[in-house]
């Protein structure tokens, strides 16, 4: 009897040639290498569509210039990836910080096509100094911090996460281009931060210059998202 692993592998294979598609030999390698249901659930249609939602509106009122862009709670690296393999956009580096260390690794091998312009790393969106000259990010493990580039774009789709979101919010400077998404998915145990209206996630996070805001239905839930100025 054919393996399961090695079923979905030959299907992937053939998508990735008919396609030509670096990303699905990325999902397919990293899928093989951490076979973990959580990779499943990052991939899945719901997520799928909140981001592909989120690529279409930064497109409509940002353009495809994106400059150095830092994703917060960037868990496996999915919406970099998506970023990368859309002709739209243009980046000068991507970087997807989460405060799982076991998503650095697999945030890597999902954006192995990119060894460039894309890096993982593990750290504490709390910590996070984004006045400061130059970015340090607060390593996980003990070792030192990882510098990275000052951000032209902060994207967090995590917000329902963040106990202290309050905080972290009014830490950001002024003015810094900001991409947010939250949701009413109060039943998940891990969101700690819901909204129950797009109003209320305004007032959770007042922008001075709005050029997006909306919302997503989904079956389980609906995806809210604001961009803009602080």
């Amino acid at each position: 009897m054919l393996r399961k692993d090695q079923f979905y592998k030959d299907i992937l294979d053939g998508l990735s040639l008919f396609y030509e598609s670096d990303f699905i030999t990325d999902i397919r390698n990293t899928a093989l290498q951490f076979p973990v249901s959580a990779l499943g659930n990052a991939l899945n249609r719901r997520q799928t569509a909140c981001k592909l939602w989120l690529l279409d509106a930064l497109h409509d009122c940002h353009g495809g210039d994106l400059g150095v862009v830092h994703i917060l709670g960037g868990w496996y690296g999915v919406l970099a990836a998506l970023i990368r393999h859309d002709p739209r956009f243009r980046c000068e580096r991507l970087i997807s910080i989460d405060i799982d260390p076991d998503c650095e690794t697999v945030a890597r091998a999902l954006n192995a096509s990119d060894t460039d312009n894309f890096l993982a790393v593990t750290g504490d969106a709390y910590q996070i100094d984004y006045h400061a000259t130059e970015i340090s990010v607060a390593a996980m493990n003990g070792s030192g911090p990882t510098i990275v580039p000052r951000p032209d774009i902060l994207i967090n789709t995590s917000c329902e996460h963040l106990d202290r979101f309050d905080n972290w919010y009014a830490r950001l400077p002024e003015d810094i281009l900001l991409v947010l998404q939250s949701n009413d998915y109060f039943a998940e145990p891990e969101h700690v931060n819901c909204v129950e209206t797009l109003p209320d996630f305004q007032a959770q996070a007042p922008m001075s210059r709005l050029s997006y805001e909306g919302e997503l239905p989904l079956d389980k839930y609906t995806r809210f998202m604001l961009i803009g100025r602080k």
